[in-house]
């Protein structure tokens, strides 16, 4: 990768309010449906603290609990 490249990764958990309510992981969305924001955000906080305190890898995280495709890249855009 050169000097003028960035690389991003992200972890997407969709939620009620999310646009399309259909991911690769509930293709039918009824989880989602179920799913608050709220506790999206709790989830995604309790992501943060074990990936910044060594207890998980962004990618495993990524990988198990992203709604993105790019999760089989382990969050990998």
């Amino acid at each position: 990768m050169s000097s003028n490249q960035v690389r991003a990764s992200h972890i997407l958990i969709k939620h009620q309010g999310s646009r399309r309510k259909a991911s690769w992981k509930d293709p039918e969305g009824r989880i989602i449906m179920n799913t608050t924001r709220d506790s999206v955000v709790e989830q995604i906080k309790a992501f943060k603290y074990d990936i910044l305190s060594g207890k998980a890898k962004f990618e495993d995280i990524a990988s198990r609990h992203s709604d993105c495709s790019s999760a089989k890249r382990g969050g990998d855009l």
